[in-house]
């Protein structure tokens, strides 16, 4: 049993430094487009993604809600995105299936949405164009459950976007850099739902989606699209920012990630010990 809970630790730990590690393939060349993805299912636990328009085996393992990677450079042209429970087979019958035709040098983020036993996937386009000087663009997502139809507002000011349904995106707009106390409001009404903060810095894409339901927090969760001007978020999973702005923090080197995962498996190990003698 102490062997078999190490082991599964161990396989935890090197997964989580394989997801975090930067990847060279981040950067797209010619004839190449790029993809990311997000899990925004409140109560679907975690699940694993396959992009199978490179091969069955690109996987980006137990990928947990409010989790999205940062881009990587696939083949422009057909592309597949399928979502299967953690573990399933690459051969099961996969719980999403999203078809769709990849720009070369455009981006995308592919999602899931949705209760876990109505799960949908979500391709979405993602603008890396540079915004007017002083200015960031910003879109919002509504992938919130049991929400009516909703307006996203300035607090106590003027509608950015309006009647804003599920599981729909809005398109980008430019906004001047600074923090805003953002509500969301029942479409059409005063009643405030949600509120949260969202921090833009000049020449910067950010999305924020509306998440929660299903026994989860409703709030707004802010992640990079690029940090500047066609500056893109580089290297494995990443978790967004929550309702603030993206961290400016570049990945963690490799390096330390293998320190930290050493650490943490010595630690456990030590922690299985004592609990085998108690």
């Amino acid at each position: 049993m102490r062997r078999s809970r190490i082991a599964v630790l161990a396989a935890a730990v090197m997964a989580a430094c394989v997801l975090t590690v930067p990847a060279a393939a981040a950067k797209a060349a010619p004839g190449q487009a790029k993809v990311r993805v997000a899990h925004f299912s409140p109560d679907a636990s975690y699940v694993d993604v396959y992009m199978v328009s490179l091969n069955r085996k690109q996987l980006f393992p137990n990928v947990f809600y409010k989790t999205v990677s940062s881009y990587w450079a696939v083949s422009a042209g057909p592309f597949t995105y399928e979502v299967r429970a953690a573990g399933a087979t690459p051969e099961s019958e996969p719980v999403i299936q999203v078809k769709g035709n990849l720009a070369p040098g455009k981006s995308y983020t592919v999602a899931a949405v949705g209760r876990r036993d109505q799960l949908q996937g979500l391709l979405l386009r993602d603008d890396m164009a540079p915004s007017a000087p002083g200015k960031a663009k910003v879109r919002f997502l509504d992938a919130a459950l049991d929400l009516p139809t909703v307006d996203i507002a300035v607090a106590g000011g003027r509608v950015l976007e309006s009647r804003l349904a599920y599981p729909e995106p809005t398109g980008y707009r430019q906004l001047d850099s600074g923090r805003y106390r953002v509500e969301v409001r029942r479409a059409g009404a005063d009643a405030v739902l949600v509120k949260g903060t969202v921090a833009v810095k000049p020449g910067t894409v950010t999305s924020v989606a509306l998440l929660g339901g299903a026994g989860e927090p409703r709030e707004l969760y802010a992640f990079s699209d690029a940090a500047g001007s066609r500056s893109a978020p580089a290297g494995g999973i990443r978790t967004g920012a929550g309702g603030t702005a993206p961290s400016s923090r570049g990945p963690a080197s490799p390096v330390l990630l293998l320190a930290v995962a050493v650490a943490a498996l010595a630690a456990a190990g030590i922690a299985l010990g004592r609990h085998a003698r108690a």
